[in-house]
């Protein structure tokens, strides 16, 4: 019985070949005519492979294919992370493990929604690696723009639990959370593994790491903070999250003072 994920996968993959510009290919093939798209006799060509067996990649066909075919199929569409990883999937393969730093920079609109908000607001990658910070966020958690920030191994330093209040109780459990998830989600992620290494080196955090049964989302209630700039006591506030809905390596996070009346200067 056909795999209707992989016969979706299969008109998707068509869509993308039609879509690529025959000019734009990253080898030489026997253009017939003057065509805007790539034809499946292009692919195989390109490929080192019969025009039949790149056929039945895209028709969804339950065939073995090596990684290296799947690994030129995304060479010379040029197909992005998103598409690579469902490409490799949809094939029965585990898509390759991407180095450390080598996720694309947020794109130009999440920078600038970034840049807008008035409260305390900043980007970072898959292992929690702090890749933009906003001014806001600069004034009243200056850690977040030094070198090499990492949201990870400092919420759990303990610089962080004077600013974090309350942390074993409301900040260390959905924390941990957190990162176990995102270190079960992405394996391949050395840099991921690193930041895990890092932090259940802090002093007790491998005894709570083992421990931890607290798995509430971070963003489901208010937690405190204490920003010295804006009042003399902790305020309550959310840490949201947001992204593009096809961006795994970027996560936006705000965070919002649950009193509408409490502002960042």
């Amino acid at each position: 019985m056909p795999d209707p994920r992989r016969e979706d996968l299969g008109r998707m993959l068509r869509a993308w070949r039609m879509a690529r510009d025959p000019r734009d290919l990253p080898g030489p093939v026997p253009f017939r005519g003057h065509r805007s798209y790539v034809t499946q006799l292009d692919m195989a060509l390109l490929l080192g492979v019969s025009e039949r067996w790149y056929r039945a990649l895209e028709r969804g066909e339950d065939r073995a294919h090596a990684p290296d075919l799947i690994a030129g199929v995304v060479r010379v569409l040029a197909l992005g992370p998103a598409e690579a990883d469902a490409l490799y999937r949809g094939a029965g393969l585990r898509p390759p493990a991407r180095p450390a730093g080598s996720a694309p920079p947020p794109d130009v609109a999440m920078l600038d929604l970034l840049h807008q908000q008035r409260r305390v607001s900043w980007i970072c990658d898959q292992a929690w690696d702090v890749v933009a910070a906003n001014t806001v966020a600069a004034r009243h958690c200056p850690w977040l723009t030094h070198p090499g920030a990492n949201v990870m191994t400092w919420a759990f330093s303990p610089e962080a639990r004077y600013q974090l209040r309350q942390w074993e109780t409301r900040w260390a459990g959905p924390l941990l959370g957190l990162l176990r998830l995102a270190w079960q989600r992405w394996p391949e992620n050395e840099r991921l593994t690193e930041v895990v290494a890092a932090v259940r080196a802090e002093p007790g955090v491998a005894a709570l790491w083992d421990t931890a049964t607290d798995l509430t989302p971070l963003e489901a209630e208010p937690r405190p903070m204490y920003f010295p700039l804006v009042a003399p006591d902790p305020v309550d506030v959310r840490v949201m999250a947001y992204g593009r809905f096809d961006d795994t390596a970027h996560r936006w996070l705000v965070l919002s003072p649950v009193d509408p009346a409490v502002t960042f200067p």
